[in-house]
């Protein structure tokens, strides 16, 4: 049954198009995720869909009736807003509207009373549309199930930026939507709230538009893509990586067209001249007729060729260029301790990190992660007994909330303050980070989160840091901007210690993963998923909030799968995973070298791997899905 759609859809604000000839269709159960570039648009989208914003061209539709959540990328409250009142905010409109109305009833005349019994009733219609009289307690086992419990009378400033986000979850559940709409729902979540967050869209019963720039999030959860570019939007069966897939498929079948057409077009071009020569060499009319003919067939096959297929360029244009270092030891921690007051985050801590090691850390939000790397870049040295680094080391920063840049500097004044450099050379690293020469007056204070991310970026270059330590380095940057940055950190060959959410990122980034447990600093060998099956079953029963909605799992766990089999299955999918990987990495390399029979070939592979994968998937599914 179709939902909602969008047939034809335009969008302009004064002389800028956003949008163009944009057409989609959302049905029952679908769930869909919509990606594209940061300000392509995803969220006008959203909003001409919900009504909230008019399309300038084209039809909008949304079925009549149709109970739609949405939640936002930034959730609107008033400065003391409470929890309870904030969930409870349509509930206590209804609810005033039909007491106002039931008031009326008692106090009308026998000429108001046909008026005031229709107005009561649509009151009474609306309240019970939404269940009112159990409104109030499901709302509150809403905010249990979303371990908000005990908060109800907190201001919502006070929330983390995750609580606010599953605050605004809630709230947009509380109606039993048929349409769920999500605008960048995993930001602020920490790598467990992003777990639990997929759980849940993949157990949700209705349909699912969600705007994201989480690719793992996409793949475990939707089962088709909305690609916006250029204005326009184009459908993908399957998750992110099948998306992806698709694309370098399409790409290498249109590149062995288009090379076959070329050989046509040179060949009819090469009979057109013959030709020429023929009607000037014999003076019949004959030759001038087949002339013409063959001219106009070049013309006609001329604007009917076949476009030449070309790769995205980058967005980030750039590369890391550090001196090697001579030392062995990257970092050393030897009895680290951290506490604010009597909240310890780190108790006679220890590790060690070699050069050209590549290290995620991992752990909860509030765990210490970003004081711990605050620590390292202000007390790192040599000298220094508790952090010590490496002695030819040079530290490249990247923050979290992007404190190290000045908010009264112009970008161009913050990137020459960096080192000393010319404008044209400053003009020229911002110019690879997608800024324009119009930007770089723009204040740092008024920028972006991903702006400010993207400038960071730039400084590193520019340091030329052999340790890059990154806190959250890929936060607001799109899906192609975060593959461009993952491209850098790859061929970056000096040491990289660095936070991130994105799983994606510290699957193809990082080679060990150390996570903050119990006041320590515990290490695992391998990517971050290669981490997180083998201690996501651990993580899962210890912590609380979690293993109240996984018991019932676990008892199906233990009676579908037996250890030995489990940890096979799990072997199964990260083998295939890299394999996948390393399929889609050869595909993009066969098209840049314009291979496309061996391109085609590898494409069959690929399908077949992606099949294998699904199966093991639906199987682990059953497990803890």
């Amino acid at each position: 049954m179709l939902l909602a759609s969008l047939q034809n859809v335009s969008r302009d604000y004064g002389i800028q198009t956003v949008l163009k000839d944009v057409t989609l269709k959302i049905s029952s159960k679908q769930k869909l995720g919509l990606i594209g570039p940061n300000g392509s648009g995803k969220t006008t989208i959203l909003k001409i869909l919900l009504g909230i914003e008019p399309p300038s061209k084209g039809i909008s539709f949304l079925r009549k009736d149709l109970k739609v959540g949405y939640v936002p990328q930034y959730v609107d409250y008033e400065e003391d807003s409470l929890v309870l009142d904030y969930i409870l905010a349509e509930y206590n409109h209804l609810a005033a509207v039909l007491h106002k109305r039931e008031d009326r009833l008692s106090q009308v005349t026998e000429v108001e009373m046909d008026k005031s019994l229709q107005e009561y009733q649509q009151a009474r219609d609306a309240y019970d549309c939404i269940n009112g009289d159990n409104y109030v307690n499901r709302a509150k086992a809403m905010l249990d199930a979303f371990d908000l419990a005990g908060k109800e009378n907190q201001r919502i400033i006070l929330l983390s930026g995750g609580e606010r986000n599953v605050l605004s979850m809630a709230k947009a559940l509380l109606s039993k939507p048929d349409l769920l709409i999500l605008d960048e729902p995993a930001n602020h979540l920490d790598y467990l709230g992003i777990a639990w967050l997929e759980e849940f869209l993949k157990r949700f019963k209705g349909a699912l538009l969600v705007v994201s720039h989480n690719r793992y999030l996409l793949d475990r959860v939707v089962n088709g893509i909305l690609y916006l570019e250029d204005g326009r939007v184009t459908y993908y069966d399957g998750g992110y990586s099948d998306f992806r897939a698709t694309q370098l498929r399409n790409l290498l079948a249109q590149q062995s067209d288009y090379i076959a057409n070329q050989k046509r077009l040179a060949q009819l071009e090469a009979l057109v001249n013959k030709f020429a020569q023929l009607a000037r060499t014999y003076d019949d009319p004959k030759w001038g007729k087949r002339l013409r003919a063959r001219r106009s067939q070049l013309e006609r096959e001329r604007k009917q060729a076949v476009e030449k297929p070309t790769i995205k360029e980058s967005s980030i244009k750039a590369h890391f260029s550090s001196e090697s270092s001579k030392a062995n030891i990257a970092l050393q921690l030897h009895g680290y301790n951290k506490a604010f007051g009597e909240l310890k985050l780190f108790e006679d801590v220890n590790l060690n990190i070699t050069c050209g090691e590549r290290i995620a850390l991992v752990g909860p939000n509030g765990c210490g992660k970003t004081t711990l790397l605050r620590d390292i870049v202000n007390n790192g040295a040599w000298e220094n007994p508790v952090i010590r680094v490496g002695p030819s080391l040079r530290i490249g920063y990247a923050a979290q909330e992007q404190e190290i840049l000045q908010g009264n500097r112009t970008i161009l004044e913050e990137i020459m303050a960096t080192a000393p450099m010319s404008r044209k050379e400053a003009s020229a690293i911002l110019a690879r980070f997608q800024f324009r020469s119009e930007d770089f007056k723009k204040k740092i204070s008024k920028l972006s989160g991903g702006e400010r991310n993207r400038l960071q970026l730039a400084r590193l270059i520019v340091l030329k840091p052999n340790f890059l330590i990154l806190d959250e380095p890929t936060n607001h940057i799109d899906i192609s901007a975060r593959e461009d940055i993952e491209e850098m950190l790859e061929d970056f060959d000096g040491t990289i210690l660095v936070v991130s959410h994105d799983r994606y990122f510290l699957d193809k980034i990082a080679n060990r993963v150390v996570e903050v447990c119990n006041k320590q600093l515990i290490s695992y060998p391998g990517n971050f998923t290669e981490y997180w099956y083998s201690r996501k079953e651990t993580i899962l029963h210890t912590d609380g909030s979690i293993t109240k909605r996984r018991k019932s799992r676990e008892r199906k766990t233990s009676k579908q799968l037996h250890g030995k089999e489990l940890r096979e299955l799990e072997l199964k999918i990260r083998k295939l995973e890299q394999e996948k990987l390393n399929l889609e990495f050869v595909i993009a390399e066969t098209f840049a070298n314009r291979e496309h029979n061996k391109g085609r070939r590898i494409s069959k592979q690929l399908e077949r791997l992606r099949t294998r994968l699904s199966d093991l998937y639906e199987k682990w599914i059953e497990v803890y899905g």
